[in-house]
């Protein structure tokens, strides 16, 4: 999971950028057995024109959107035109993913 902890993730459409994902990792308990802690991922959408998603969980045993950032593409309700669309996600590293975790302000 070390891959979504504290991450940036291109959305893209035939090769053009249309915004970006941020994910974070954290720990979980749930019942029944609320002593035992489980990761979950949390994950926000954020678009060119400023907007930005709600922020929306992934946990197991069925990573939906985990599954699909590891086949690097990504399914989201698009604002533009108000459908769910298909995009491709890559991870961003480096300074231009320090600079978008700070200025995209996840959660």
């Amino acid at each position: 999971m070390d891959i979504f902890r504290d991450a940036v993730w291109e959305l893209s459409l035939d090769g053009e950028v249309k915004g970006w994902l941020t994910t974070s990792v954290n720990i979980m308990r749930g019942l029944p057995l609320f002593w035992v802690k489980q990761e979950q991922m949390w994950y926000q959408t954020h678009w060119l024109d400023g907007t930005h998603g709600f922020p929306e969980e992934d946990y197991g045993p069925d990573w939906y959107a985990v599954k699909e950032l590891r086949a690097g593409k990504f399914e989201v309700r698009y604002p533009e035109s108000d459908q769910d669309v298909w995009f491709e996600a890559a991870p961003l590293t480096g300074p231009e993913r320090d600079r978008l975790w700070e200025t995209l302000q996840h959660g």
